[in-house]
């Protein structure tokens, strides 16, 4: 879901765990298996109709999913206006559009809704609309994180955790067009987590990657450190 606007992770997982304080243990995520393809995006507007885009632009008339959206208008309409408080914007099915076999098919991920004058609320996709639904992956790992987690803490256990599962580094490049390349992270509904998708790069990349970036986060502190300090007293003639 590389168009999918997401949350800042480690700042929104923080200030849900202050916003939790010691109500809440532990908060569980579950994790869903990330394939390839395209994004989509079904959209029900509040004054208008389904809106069907794919990577970030509205979808041909002609591919394949806008006759799935078209087949399956009745059942998406009524999921999607299930509920509906009176300042929602818009509500959204998000997933892919993948290889199945020698065909193609549609893997929802997440719904998310937008209101009028409330943040946005994304969760887990857990309706049954289209023919896959019933065929779920990786609904089968979870992982819990403590009241002192926190997001940077919790970031990196979903990296590692995400090369667990995807195992990037083993599996052959020719593989890569139809195998998982990552992993949806979805905290409980209603629970004001947010959602995450990390990508598998690999193990080796990935150490290279913390290498990096601690090497920045040092470089920043040095820097910072080095800089001149100010009396605020006006020299005459400066």
């Amino acid at each position: 879901m590389d168009r999918i606007q997401l949350a800042d992770f480690v700042t929104e997982f923080d200030q849900a765990q202050a916003n939790n304080g010691n109500t809440t243990s532990r908060v569980r995520y579950s994790g869903h298996l990330l394939l390839p393809g395209d994004d989509i995006v079904i959209s029900l507007e509040t004054a208008g109709g389904l809106v069907l885009q794919i990577n970030g632009g509205l979808a041909d008339k002609d591919h394949p999913m806008a006759a799935l959206v078209e087949e399956y208008s009745f059942y998406i309409r009524r999921t999607l206006r299930g509920n509906r408080a009176a300042d929602v914007v818009r509500r959204e099915i998000i997933g892919r559009w993948h290889e199945n076999g020698d065909a193609f098919a549609f893997e929802p991920y997440l719904v998310r809704t937008v209101f009028l004058d409330k943040p946005t609320v994304l969760y887990k996709y857990r309706y049954r609309i289209f023919p896959l639904d019933g065929y779920k992956l990786g609904d089968d790992f979870w992982l819990e994180f403590d009241s002192g987690d926190t997001g940077a803490q919790a970031k990196l256990v979903f990296e590692t955790s995400t090369e667990m599962e995807i195992h990037y580094d083993e599996i052959p490049k020719s593989m890569l067009t139809w195998m998982p390349v990552g992993v949806v992270w979805s905290p409980p509904k209603k629970s004001g987590y947010p959602v995450l998708v990390e990508y598998a790069v690999g193990k080796i990349e990935r150490l290279r990657m913390r290498e990096t970036q601690a090497a920045s986060a040092v470089g920043l502190r040095l820097r910072k450190d080095a800089e001149p300090t100010t009396t605020g007293r006006r020299l005459d003639g400066v």
